[in-house]
């Protein structure tokens, strides 16, 4: 078996970016031959291995080149990067599996038209909703909720919901009308979603024929014996500080259940400031590397993901249960489907501090905590997200597309 994982980043930056190079070896040390086409560099050394040549193309991230205009043109169509990837999948034996992760950062929609004019069989992971959404997020930025229109319809147009600007939403639809264009060429591709909520939403919106998997991202993690919850203090929130992660009501929530908060990561400078006006008894960490962010999951009483995005599936709630670490979640993400509401965590309204508010003033029973904990972790490991079981799931899809089932 041999295939070609396309991913804009040839190291670790991100959850898509991950998922890329872990499968990538994972695939390699199961006997997979394995190019990984990259752009933006460094090259992880998780990539050194004999089954994996990395094929690298010289890009750069679409927004650091030249100009606005410069990199709208880029972003929109790389001919540098359809002509990169053509040439390298014309030299791919027949039978090679083409797996796209990500390519809004450097490669383009370009990438999936190279795809599709191999003629060789596609998967598509979907970390996001790029496929289909200019935006990215199926989120309506400006109204502070998840979209309700029909992607690239009138209304979606029209629509100012971008982060940034109209402006910068048009090129963006430009882009999606080059990836639509793309994605119909496909010849019944396979879509993997990360979450049976992220194919809810995504599968209506996708070109057909095409057939689809859902398969959980894997996780990196040590078993450890559970974290000693009800002898931790504070709730954590992990990750970006942004609109539709949902900080600004954890933070509003924290204050208000009396719990303390700690927030490892970063992110836009109004947020942070904002964060410290709603809860001005916030710690921040700023960013930490892997074995600070198991520490941190140790030492906090659960972990806080009030996502108002249908957010794919964030590794982040299967990392805490490993822990032992209970969640709280929003059940507009994917990885609420892991939480049973009262047992290993608390499932929420997306955007209700009240109902936030509530859960965190649970958390600080030691009776509800401490039992709960025990359930996450149990829970967690009766059914591992290791690389051995994505990569055993990633063979069988790939046996079934060459297949043609």
């Amino acid at each position: 078996m041999r295939c070609v994982i396309v991913s804009d980043f040839g190291a670790v930056n991100g959850g898509a970016a991950k998922v890329a190079i872990e499968s990538a070896r994972g695939l390699a040390e199961a006997g997979v031959d394995v190019v990984f086409a990259c752009a933006i560099g460094p090259v992880s050394p998780r990539l050194d291995h004999p089954r994996i040549d990395v094929q690298r193309f010289e890009g750069e991230e679409v927004w650091k080149v030249g100009g606005r205009i410069a990199a709208a043109r880029q972003g929109i169509w790389n001919a540098a990067a359809h002509a990169f990837l053509t040439a390298l999948l014309k030299r791919q034996p027949p039978g090679t599996i083409v797996h796209l992760h990500q390519w809004t950062k450097a490669f383009s929609p370009a990438a999936i038209a190279a795809a599709a004019e191999s003629r060789l069989p596609v998967a598509i992971t979907l970390h996001d909703y790029f496929s289909f959404c200019p935006t990215g997020g199926y989120f309506d930025f400006k109204a502070g909720r998840p979209c309700a229109r029909r992607p690239m319809s009138g209304a979606c147009l029209a629509a100012n919901c971008d982060r940034e600007s109209y402006g910068h939403k048009l090129v963006r639809v430009a882009r999606q009308w080059r990836s639509d264009t793309a994605l119909r060429a496909l010849r019944s591709p396979l879509f993997i979603h990360v979450s049976a909520l992220a194919a809810r939403v995504a599968e209506p919106f996708l070109p057909t024929p095409s057939r689809h998997l859902v398969l959980a991202n894997m996780i990196e993690t040590t078993r450890l014996s559970p974290a000693d919850v009800a002898a931790n203090r504070p709730a954590l929130f992990l990750g970006r500080f942004t609109q539709e992660k949902g900080v600004l009501v954890a933070a509003a929530a924290a204050r208000a259940a009396d719990i303390p908060l700690r927030l490892v990561g970063d992110g836009e400078a109004a947020i942070r400031a904002e964060i410290a006006r709603l809860c001005p008894a916030a710690q921040f960490t700023g960013w930490v590397d892997a074995a600070a962010v198991v520490e941190a999951v140790r030492a906090a009483r659960c972990v806080v993901a009030p996502s108002l995005w249908y957010e794919t599936g964030p590794m982040t709630v299967a990392e805490t249960m490993a822990q032992g670490v209970p969640t709280i979640v929003s059940r507009t993400i994917g990885a609420a489907e892991a939480v049973a509401h009262g047992r290993n965590g608390f499932v929420v309204t997306a955007g209700d501090t009240a109902d936030l508010t509530e859960s965190l003033k649970q958390i600080r029973r030691d009776d509800v905590v401490g039992p709960m904990g025990r359930a996450a972790y149990d829970d967690y490991w009766a059914k591992p997200q290791s690389v051995d079981r994505h990569v055993a799931g990633l063979q069988e899809a790939y046996g079934r597309l060459l297949a043609g089932a």
